[in-house]
C-alpha cells in the first residue's frame, strides 16, 4: 500500500469514528470504524503507524470537539480562527492515544503478520483507558459510548465498564481486517466468526437482563427541573432573583404532580448559599411548606487550617425541616473552566483571556460523600465527572442507592456536547445498575433506569419540570465492586504482546527474504 493510500485509509476511519457520535451518531459505523486504520497500518513501520494512528485521532477530535471552538469564541474572547486553532490543536491531543495505537499496532505486525490483529482490540482499549488516566484524563467520546442506545448491546458494562463495549467493537474491525489480509481460509474464517461469537454473546446477556422487572423497592417521584436559562443570563445580576423565581414556579409545578423529591441543576442558584441566607431562607420555606427533599448545585466556601479560603464546586441536599442535610464537593474538576492546569505565566498568554480570567481557583473535593432522602442513601456528581467510570463507582461503593447528576451544557448550546455528554451519563447508569436522574440546566434532563434505558427526558433547551419513579437498589455490581479490573487485565495482555513482539521482531528481520525468481508458494508450498 503506497504512503497516500495508507493516509487515505488513516481519514476515512477518522470519519466512520466520528459520525458514530452524536448529533450524527449513526452507531452501526463504529463496528467497521477501524477497518480501513487497521488495513492502512499492515506493513508498516513503527514511525508511520503512529503518523496514520495520529491522523486517525486528530480527525476524530476535531469533528467531535468541533463545539469547543465555539465555546472558546462566545465566552472565551478568541476570534474564531484563534479558536478553530486552538480545538485543532486540542484534536491533536486527543489523537496522540490513536497515534500510540498506529505505532504498536505496526510493531506488533512486525512481528506477527496478519495474527497482531488478534491483539488489535487489547491495544486499542488500552489506549483509550489510558486516555482518561493521562495528561489531564480526558475520555471523551470512547468507542464504546455510540452504541448507548443499543441496551442489549451494553449491559456488558456491568462488569467491564464501557471499555468492554469497545473492545467488541474493535474486534469486530479486527476480525474483518484480519479477514481481508489473511490468505488462510481457516483463518479468514476465525476473522469473522470469533467476533459474531462474541458479540452473539454479549447480545445474549444483555437480552436476558433486559426480561427482568425493574429492581428496587418502592418507588418514589422525582422532579427534575430544567429552568432553560441562557448562559448569558445566569450570572447576570439583575436576574438572578428571577432566575431563582422560575426554578421555584417549576418546581410548584412538579410538586402538584406528587414529586417529594426535587432536583435542580449545577449552578441552578447563581448565589452562593452559604454566603446569602436570605436567599436560603426563600428556598427552605418553600422545602418546609412543601415538605419536600431539594438537591442543587451550589459552590461553597470553607477556610482550612492554615487561614487559606478555599472554593469547591458544590451540591447540597435541603430537607423539609430546613438544613442542609448533606455537601458534596466536585472531585474531578475541569481544565482551564474550573482551574487552570498550567502556571500562571503560562496563561497569561493564551488567546482565551475571558475565559481564563473568569476561571476560579477551585479545590478538589476528597470523597463521594452521599446523603438520604425518604430513607433512601443518594448520591450527586457534577457535570465532567459524568465521564469518569472509576469515579461515579466511588457512590455506590459508599452506600448510595440512586444516582444524581447535576449538570450545566448551557455553554454548548445546541451543538453536539450536549448529546455527547448526555450519552456518557447513561452508561454510568447501567455500570453500577442504579437509576440515574439528571437535571441540566438547557437539557437534557432525563430519567434513566438501571439498563440505561430512557424513562423520561426533556428535550434540549426545553422549559420543564420532569416528574418520575425511581428506585433504590442496593446490590453492588462486579464494576462497582471491583473497578477497572476488565480494563487493567486487557492492558496487561497487551503489554505481554507489545514485549513478545519486541524480542521476536529480530528473529523475523534476520530471515532471508524469499527468492525474486519464485513464488512463495513454489518455495515454501502453499500457504492454504
Amino acid at each position: 500500500m503506497s504512503r497516500l493510500r495508507r493516509f487515505v485509509f488513516a481519514a476515512l476511519s477518522g470519519a466512520l469514528l466520528a459520525i458514530s457520535f452524536p448529533k450524527i451518531g449513526f452507531a452501526p459505523a463504529a463496528f467497521v470504524a477501524l477497518v480501513p486504520l487497521l488495513l492502512a497500518l499492515d506493513g508498516a513501520s513503527r514511525r508511520t503507524g503512529f503518523l496514520i494512528g495520529q491522523v486517525t485521532g486528530t480527525l476524530q477530535g476535531f469533528w467531535v470537539l468541533f463545539w469547543v471552538a465555539d465555546v472558546l469564541h462566545r465566552f472565551g474572547g478568541a476570534s474564531m480562527p484563534t479558536a478553530l486553532a486552538l480545538t485543532f490543536a486540542l484534536a491533536v491531543a486527543f489523537g496522540l492515544f490513536l497515534g500510540a495505537f498506529g505505532a504498536l499496532q505496526a510493531h506488533l505486525g512486525l512481528a506477527f503478520g496478519a495474527r497482531s490483529l488478534l491483539l488489535a482490540p487489547f491495544l486499542f482499549v488500552t489506549c483509550e483507558f489510558l486516555r482518561e488516566h493521562l495528561l489531564f484524563g480526558f475520555p471523551w467520546c470512547l468507542l464504546g459510548y455510540s452504541q448507548v442506545d443499543f441496551p442489549e448491546f451494553v449491559q456488558i458494562s456491568a462488569f467491564t465498564a464501557v471499555h468492554g463495549v469497545s473492545f467488541l467493537l474493535a474486534s469486530a474491525s479486527a476480525g474483518l481486517a484480519h479477514a481481508l489480509l489473511t490468505t488462510s481460509v481457516f483463518e479468514r474464517r476465525l476473522g469473522f466468526t470469533l467476533p459474531a461469537v462474541l458479540i452473539s454473546i454479549a447480545m445474549a446477556y444483555g437480552h436476558g437482563r433486559l426480561q427482568q422487572p425493574l429492581p428496587g423497592d418502592p418507588a418514589f417521584a422525582v422532579g427534575v427541573i430544567q429552568a432553560s436559562i441562557p448562559q448569558d443570563q445566569k450570572w447576570e445580576t439583575a436576574l438572578l432573583q428571577a432566575n431563582l423565581e422560575e426554578h421555584l414556579a417549576l418546581s410548584r409545578d412538579a410538586v402538584e404532580r406528587d414529586a417529594r423529591f426535587l432536583v435542580w441543576p449545577e449552578s441552578a442558584v447563581a448565589y452562593e448559599l452559604d454566603l446569602y441566607p436570605e436567599v436560603l431562607k426563600q428556598i427552605t420555606d418553600f422545602t418546609s411548606a412543601e415538605s419536600v427533599f431539594l438537591m442543587t448545585g451550589n459552590d461553597d466556601r470553607e477556610r482550612d487550617p492554615t487561614g487559606r479560603v478555599r472554593s469547591y464546586v458544590g451540591a447540597k441536599l435541603i430537607s423539609p425541616v430546613g438544613g442542609i442535610s448533606m455537601r458534596y464537593h466536585k472531585m474531578r474538576l475541569v481544565p482551564f473552566g474550573e482551574y487552570l492546569p498550567v502556571p500562571s505565566a503560562v496563561s497569561s498568554i493564551l488567546p482565551i483571556g475571558r475565559l481564563v480570567e473568569s476561571v476560579s481557583d477551585f479545590t478538589p473535593g476528597q470523597a463521594a460523600v452521599t446523603g438520604e432522602v425518604l430513607g433512601v442513601p443518594v448520591g450527586a456528581f457534577i457535570c465532567y465527572e459524568a465521564i469518569f467510570p472509576s469515579l461515579v463507582r466511588l457512590f455506590p461503593i459508599n452506600g448510595a442507592q440512586v444516582l444524581f447528576n447535576l449538570t450545566n451544557d448551557g455553554w454548548y448550546g445546541t451543538s453536539a456536547a450536549p448529546y455527547q455528554h448526555y450519552a456518557m451519563a447513561r452508561f454510568r447508569a447501567v455500570e453500577n445498575h442504579r437509576f440515574l436522574v439528571r437535571a441540566a440546566n438547557t437539557g437534557i434532563s432525563a430519567i434513566i433506569d438501571p439498563f440505561g434505558r430512557e424513562l423520561a427526558r426533556t428535550a434540549l433547551m426545553e422549559k420543564r419540570a420532569l416528574v418520575g419513579d425511581v428506585r433504590a437498589i442496593s446490590e453492588l455490581t462486579f464494576y462497582a465492586r471491583f473497578g477497572d479490573v476488565f480494563a487493567w487485565t486487557v492492558t496487561a495482555v497487551a503489554a505481554l504482546g507489545a514485549l513478545a513482539a519486541w524480542f521476536l521482531r529480530p528473529v523475523r528481520s534476520n530471515r532471508l527474504p524469499a527468492s525474486p525468481h519464485k513464488p512463495l508458494s513454489e518455495s515454501h508450498g502453499n500457504p492454504n
